[in-house]
């Protein structure tokens, strides 16, 4: 008997093996097995039964074990990662191993009791299982979310404040009335404990969780809960699209504009793409929920895609925040001349915060205490040396880092160039902000979130319970402090660098800025009072900001699809990214240059509408040691683009070059 199987390596053809007739009677499609591969041995996926093979009978080698007889994947999913594979270019045994933990590919030892027990969601997890009750507007949502006649994926766009949450959960305990199961994407888990703990409180004894803050163990068991129908509800970050729910009756994508859907390595999948696909492979409901919603999303809502759903008052009727914007350029609005990036305005509005008993947000997207260090005397600025980058300077402890490799040094007491002792630094961070405020505001209760100082489950915890005790009078924080909490207490919201992302080399940079400034602008203001949020800028009349601080989507959406129309890019175009990395700087530049020419010529052959745009160096030259060049391609056809991504994937392999390619196709990140 003859078995077709997948291995977790980057092959894209399948193998043969030969089993023992009774072994093969176990087996069913999306078994696993082990095999030898080379000198080793390896697990893989069965994906077939061949009544023949073009291997020699001398060559077929026999099938080692059973690792896990019941299938891992049933038909639906089953057909999701033929299509991921498919999709996004990526051989199919690694996507296989992607959708499983990596414990639960082998055999399973019976112990006396092999339940698996619930994630401790601590603190947060004892939230309150009372149902709320539901706005008029919240009400019409689920009428056209639960109508059967209903098909199409829900855009849910709601403005900040408005009980999209709430709308899940009722949505949730809908589908398991009808006895299904139901996904909830979240997009950073770590970031998000009150949506687990809600969920855990109004559904108990049902949810389990998948992210990668778990140990492999704790995430098997988790796993095994769902695959053995003990959980009905997952909540989990991008790669819990693929927990194997029974009768998936529901996914919900949170925030789903955000950009950590998206894998950045190995296989490159988005998860709110993916749970649309899902949704419809399995006959399941698609709500992707966001108060600012992505524009392909808005794009496919729109145009009739998808199902438009908006809320558009906040519960309770509370007032979304007043926002006023201050030009930081006018010297006269400086709080002192050492710190430009604080306004007299935005202090005014921390003291009057603070004498009220309330609480404060200070945004800005920056780590350490400043960007860079420099020599006074000769400019020699200090740089990461695998990366092309400047090393960020911490105070406390003093020290100079890459957020990109890891790598670390000590500051130095002299210049390495000249020997000069007058180093400076350059530029903004999270640490600079709280050690300044420590010094105007000496009473008041400070505290920083971002990741150099929240490094785990436990004490991102700590600090959000310190926030809702109202024990932190000033949070002060990177975009951890814009996602999914929910705090009555904060009262203001000062975006401290507005600009700065708008400057970006990416064509996504006035997109993600609106978006940032309207969930950080969100959280103020949900106890009643409006609240209010100050930004601070550099360009008073720059329309994102301006339509973002008016509450003006409308206006931001038309204007910028215009513009992406104009342009050729998504959602009017579809996009792939083509990678070169090697430690040779040559090697990649050559071999981009080879790969450009050979998509030109099968697009030329084959009159394809695509172009290709490159290539070039990437923004970020040189990261971890290896040299970066990149190119795009563009296409109106995503059937157009497969094949030519398929046919460069077939040169790639043939041509056995030292340097690593890799395809990115719906890419997010450009740098």
């Amino acid at each position: 008997m003859i078995v077709d199987v997948v291995v977790p390596f980057r092959v894209n053809s399948s193998f043969h093996y030969r089993i023992d007739p009774e072994l093969g009677k176990e087996i069913n499609e999306g078994s696993v097995v082990e095999v030898p591969l080379g000198t080793k041995k390896t697990h893989a996926f069965v994906v077939g039964f061949p009544t023949k093979t073009d291997v020699p009978e001398e060559k077929l080698k026999n099938v080692c074990q059973v690792l896990k007889s019941e299938p891992a994947f049933d038909a639906n999913m089953l057909r999701l990662l033929r299509w991921t594979s498919d999709y996004y270019c990526h051989p199919l045994g690694e996507v296989f191993d992607a959708a499983i933990p990596r414990l639960n590919l082998k055999p399973r030892k019976r112990k006396a009791s092999t339940k698996a027990k619930e994630i401790d969601f601590g603190v947060l997890g004892k939230e309150s299982a009372q149902k709320p009750v539901l706005t008029q507007e919240q009400k019409q949502a689920l009428e056209e979310i639960l109508s059967p006649s209903e098909t199409r994926p829900v855009l849910l766009h709601g403005v900040t404040g408005s009980g999209k949450t709430e709308v899940y959960l009722r949505v949730v305990e809908s589908i398991l009335g009808e006895g299904k199961g139901a996904i909830i994407l979240v997009p950073e888990i770590a970031l998000t404990p009150q949506l687990m703990g809600r969920f855990a409180a109004r559904f108990p004894e049902q949810v389990a969780v998948l992210h990668s803050d778990l140990t492999p163990s704790e995430r098997s068991k988790q796993w095994e809960r769902v695959f053995k129908g003990e959980a009905q509800v997952v909540v989990g970050a991008r790669s819990a699209i693929f927990a194997p729910v029974k009768k998936l009756g529901l996914i919900v994508v949170d925030e789903e504009q955000e950009a950590s859907f998206k894998q950045e390595d190995s296989l490159r999948y988005h998860a709110r793409d993916l749970a649309v696909v899902r949704g419809k492979f399995e006959n399941a409901k698609v709500i992707l929920g966001t108060a600012t919603p992505s524009l392909e999303s808005y794009a496919n809502a729109t145009s009739g895609r998808y199902c438009y759903v908006q809320l558009l008052k906040r519960v309770h009727e509370q007032p979304l925040p007043k926002n006023y914007l201050v030009d930081v350029k006018d010297k006269s609005q400086w709080y002192q001349a050492r710190t430009p990036w604080l306004s007299r305005y935005l202090v005014e509005r921390l003291e009057e915060t603070l004498s009220a008993k309330k609480q404060a947000i200070l945004y800005l997207n920056r780590l350490g205490f400043a960007h860079f260090l420099f020599c006074r005397d000769c400019g020699h600025t200090y740089r990461c040396k695998n990366c092309d980058v400047a090393l960020t300077y911490y105070q406390t402890p003093p020290s100079l880092k890459c957020h990109y490799c890891g790598m670390q040094q000590a500051v130095p007491k002299q210049c390495s160039e000249c020997e000069g002792t007058e180093l400076d630094s350059l530029g903004l961070g999270t640490e600079q902000v709280e050690r300044q405020l420590q010094k105007i505001f000496p009473g008041a209760r400070i505290g920083r979130m971002d990741r150099s100082q929240i490094k785990n489950r436990k004490e991102l915890e700590n600090i959000l319970q310190s926030i809702s005790r109202g024990e932190i009078d000033i949070i002060i924080g990177t975009q951890m402090v814009a996602k999914g909490h929910d705090f009555p207490g904060i009262s203001l919201v000062g975006i401290l660098m507005a600009d700065a992302s708008l400057n970006i080399p990416d064509f996504r940079a006035n997109e993600r800025t609106f978006q940032i400034i309207t969930q950080v602008s969100g959280r103020a203001g949900r106890a009643g009072d409006p609240g209010e949020v100050v930004i601070q800028t550099l360009n008073p009349q720059q329309p994102i900001l301006r339509w973002a601080s008016e509450n003006k989507s409308l206006d931001f959406y038309t204007t910028e699809l215009n513009a992406r129309k104009m342009f050729a890019f998504p959602p009017f175009q579809r996009l792939a990214l083509l990678r070169f990395q090697h430690t040779d700087p040559n090697l990649v530049h050559k071999y981009s240059e080879e790969i450009a020419r050979f998509l030109r010529s099968e697009i030329q052959k084959n009159g394809f509408q695509c172009q290709v745009l490159g290539p070039s160096e990437a923004p970020i030259s040189r990261l971890k040691s290896l040299y970066r060049w990149q190119c795009l391609v563009k296409a109106a056809s995503v059937k157009e683009l497969q094949v030519l991504l398929k046919r460069v994937s077939q040169f790639d392999m043939a041509g056995k070059s030292k340097v690593k390619l890799a395809m990115d196709v719906d890419p997010i990140n450009s740098l």
